[in-house]
């Protein structure tokens, strides 16, 4: 099944010179240069408090960390089921939380969006941790999991092995096998999230968070909209922070 992501704009990281990456076939980034495209349409990716009002995560979803006040708010949609979420996490997000979450000035909202059909269980999951108030603890052990051992596939197809071994550690089966594991470290009640799991209000709630990224133009995972300003795909820590920065020099100007 082929992976696409579609960015709603890109000019800011234009304006900035930055690359963008972009997804074609199996969980593959691809390095696209935009640094020659057309930055006119930067206004429209200008930070933007009203832009987020309709993007925010409600304070008791279980979704969120970081000060409730804190100048910058960044939407991510990920899950679970997601290699790419995965890597992020494993690479990008220690990062973003010693630099930008602990330091106050960064808050993550977390929204649920299964790039595929594949990746449902592992939103679903996601939703049902949630409701424990457990996303973030689970998070520690699945995203790592989800990445696997390897290095990411960076500019290259996943081979047919790697391809098959992540479509097993996305199953329902292998990542409830797995938040058992953790299960009694992070305090999280089993027997409640398999009936929060099976419960149809869960599944809506991951069909409401991936209808709301089709609408901003997401189709793939992760993508982050930051004080109103989006960005779609992995990104290193170096890249990720440079954005972060100049979304905070901008908010702050």
């Amino acid at each position: 099944m082929s992976r696409r992501l579609i960015a709603p704009s890109v000019a800011l990281l234009v304006a900035l010179g930055l690359v963008v990456v972009a997804f074609t076939g199996d969980d593959s980034p691809v390095l696209v240069d935009t640094s020659s495209a057309d930055s006119s349409s930067l206004d429209d990716d200008v930070p933007s408090s009203e832009r987020m009002a309709s993007l925010r995560v409600e304070p008791d979803a279980g979704l969120s960390v970081g000060d409730p006040d804190a100048p910058m708010v960044m939407v991510a949609f990920e899950s679970f089921g997601c290699l790419w979420c995965g890597v992020f996490h494993r690479e990008t997000l220690p990062m973003v939380m010693g630099d930008w979450v602990d330091t106050g000035r960064l808050r993550i909202e977390t929204r649920l969006l299964p790039y595929e059909p594949r990746a449902v269980p592992g939103a679903r999951i996601a939703a049902a941790a949630a409701q424990q108030d457990l996303y973030w603890e689970l998070a520690e052990h699945l995203y790592p999991f989800i990445a696997g051992t390897d290095a990411p596939p960076m500019g290259r197809e996943l081979t047919p092995a790697e391809l098959a071994a992540y479509q097993v550690r996305q199953s329902q089966e292998a990542l409830l096998e797995q938040t058992e594991l953790a299960a009694q470290r992070i305090g999280l009640d089993m027997d409640r999230l398999r009936a929060d799991l099976a419960d149809q209000a869960t599944a809506e709630t991951v069909e409401h968070d991936q209808q709301l990224a089709w609408e901003l133009g997401f189709t793939g995972t992760p993508a982050f909209v930051v004080n109103g300003v989006p960005h779609g795909g992995y990104s290193g820590p170096e890249r990720f922070s440079a954005f972060l920065q100049a979304v905070y020099d901008a908010s702050e100007g």
